[in-house]
């Protein structure tokens, strides 16, 4: 018991505070009730009163140490719950894209997470509220600290469904660079994209081992070229001109 309470009296002080802690956030909640197209505009102010005005008071009554306060704050929760759920239902079924300002500001629109999350909480606020009402046996120190603990961390993790949500779902950006990723298609260079063969000359494969890469034909033929004279003897292949001993050693003289 000591965990629900925990649990739901964190979710509407967060709840409160969100609405309250502010004229700027009253008015950000007052102006976002029209949008969800459940109260007409003229009631708008009003409700808006009434519900910052029964989440504290659901705050308060869970916070007594009485058997009695501590009913009457889970009957009230469950109400409101209640209340809040229908509101989502039908906001959803009109697909009106009202954003939930249930905590706060958050550009996530109202749908089923939401929905999900208040029927849970009613549930539990409702159950939480008949089983006070039996006798149960006092609690030990240490039982109560870490129900309390349970409670509010679970509480506090509630009201923040959104910020987790969006955390962990995959972005949009990051989808799209993973399909184009998986659709690309890399080819090596020098290779053709049909039958991946390498098509590059025999000329062109021997300067690429030699480290020199022979893309096609000189565009200026002569240009930096030695004579073929030259280049023999550079190279040690060309023969020295012969001279008169030689002819006489061939002639047998």
């Amino acid at each position: 018991m000591i965990a629900v309470r925990a649990m739901i009296g964190v979710v509407f002080l967060i709840a409160f505070l969100s609405k309250s802690a502010g004229r700027g956030r009253f008015t950000a909640f007052v102006e976002s009730l029209p949008a969800m197209g459940v109260v007409p505009l003229r009631l708008v102010g009003p409700a808006a009163v009434a519900v910052v005005a029964a989440e504290g008071a659901v705050c308060a009554l869970l916070i007594v140490e009485s058997n009695g306060a501590t009913v009457a704050g889970l009957a009230l929760a469950a109400g409101l719950l209640s209340a809040f759920t229908a509101a989502i239902a039908r906001t959803i079924r009109r697909g009106t894209g009202a954003t939930c300002r249930c905590f706060g500001a958050s550009a996530a629109p109202l749908g089923r997470r939401h929905l999900l999350r208040n029927v849970v909480l009613t549930a539990v606020a409702a159950a939480a509220g008949l089983m006070a009402q039996a006798d149960r046996a006092p609690a030990t120190a240490t039982g109560a600290l870490v129900a309390a603990a349970a409670g509010l961390v679970t509480g506090a993790l509630v009201t923040v469904l959104d910020d987790l949500t969006e955390l962990f779902r995959p972005s949009r950006a990051r989808q799209i660079r993973g399909s184009t990723r998986a659709h690309t298609i890399r080819r090596p260079s020098g290779t053709s994209g049909i039958s991946g063969r390498n098509h590059a000359s025999p000329d062109q494969r021997r300067g690429a081992r030699g480290g020199t890469v022979f893309a096609g034909p000189d565009p200026h033929p002569g240009r930096d070229q030695a004579p073929s004279g030259t280049r023999r003897a550079a190279g040690g292949e060309g023969r020295r001109p012969a001279t008169l001993g030689d002819r006489t050693r061939r002639t047998g003289g």
